[in-house]
């Protein structure tokens, strides 16, 4: 009962009959995902209490989707046999298990394996990350008067701590450009943790 479709094979990937027409075209094509955002968004956020003090830089996008070419790189690309991912070894389509939501894992390059971009490499690229994290303990003046000094903060800071997404590649925060806007090819790194110890001192 499915509309004819090019190499269609039981686990593959089943394409929508946009035109209605009972058949697989390029008269089917039609606009998948939307890299912009519904808005982009920053929290600060700072306590004091007695001599310790806390700041927190939180940011984010919304509602926007990321194309993954990553995913295609990896389980799609037929001369990569040796490189499938986990997920696609253990939750591919098979006559076993047949909700799976991978595909059929196979080595082959047609219409209906990876030869058409379509709607599964489009994923949630909403985020919300910590970018950074402080806190600091100021010390009493009449310790540090002792040795002259007029005020002295000790300090521990955190960076890119962590990242809340749904996303499956590396990192939702995507550089991009006008031709390749909320496109991932799998080259960009999440942003490394880094923590910080330091003691600020005013004579």
């Amino acid at each position: 009962g499915s509309p004819v479709q090019t190499d269609a094979k039981a686990g593959r990937f089943k394409y929508a009959d946009i035109d209605g027409n009972d058949t697989i075209d390029t008269k089917d094509r039609t606009i998948i995902g939307n890299p912009n955002p519904k808005f982009t968004y920053g929290i600060n956020l700072s306590a004091q209490f007695k001599q310790f003090d806390f700041s927190m830089m939180l940011y984010g996008s919304q509602g926007n989707d990321i194309f993954n070419y990553g995913s295609y790189f990896l389980d799609f690309v037929a001369s990569f046999q040796n490189s499938k991912s986990r997920d696609a070894l253990y939750n591919s389509w098979s006559p076993s298990n047949p909700n799976a939501r991978l595909p059929i894992a196979e080595n082959l390059s047609t219409f209906s394996t990876n030869g058409v971009t379509n709607s599964y490499f489009i994923d949630n690229g909403s985020y919300l990350r910590c970018k950074q994290i402080q806190l600091g303990y100021n010390f009493l003046p009449n310790i540090l008067q002792k040795a002259g000094i007029d005020k002295a903060r000790l300090y521990v800071q955190a960076a890119n701590l962590f990242t809340i997404t749904k996303y499956r590649g590396l990192d939702p925060e995507l550089a991009g450009g006008a031709t390749a806007f909320g496109i991932d090819y799998g080259g960009n790194y999440p942003p490394i943790k880094t923590y910080i110890v330091g003691i600020n001192i005013t004579f």
